[in-house]
């Protein structure tokens, strides 16, 4: 009887200490992925990359733009500019912030253009909740 507990227990001990519980993706992986996306235009894969309650801020907004159906907007016409990819000069993460220097590059009507932005991230629960880009938008009027 002994020799079946013990084994019974040394089984239940071995079965429950291979469960393992996934451990979130750490934030800077969150967006490091989310730039990838953008570097391939999926957007898909952007717009699943943000909480659906997310915050998304430029210098250029009127005011933020709030939840998936406005990532998807912003997104679609960021997709729409030429040669558009994101080039990351550094990142920073502490717990679920992560603050970037990127670089967007482009063209519009085949003029190529660079712009550096500071942006900084907030993610919770595997996705992006807060997104602020700053960057110089040569004092131009915002856009809603």
């Amino acid at each position: 009887m002994l020799k079946h507990i013990s084994a019974g227990l040394i089984t239940g001990i071995l079965l429950t200490s291979c469960a393992t519980v996934p451990e979130a993706t750490p934030p800077l992986d969150v967006v490091r992925a989310k730039f990838e996306a953008v570097n391939r235009h999926d957007l898909s894969a952007i717009v699943a990359a943000y909480a659906p309650d997310a915050h998304v801020m430029a210098s250029d907004f009127c005011a933020p733009r709030i939840g998936r159906d406005a990532v998807e907007r912003t997104y679609r016409a960021l997709l729409a500019i030429e040669d558009l990819n994101v080039g990351v000069d550094e990142a920073i993460a502490d717990g679920n912030r992560v603050l970037m220097r990127i670089r967007v590059r482009g063209a519009v009507q085949g003029h190529r253009f660079e712009i550096p932005i500071a942006n900084y991230f907030e993610v919770h629960a595997g996705l992006i909740a807060y997104d602020l880009g700053v960057f110089d938008n040569a004092a131009r009027p915002c856009r809603q």
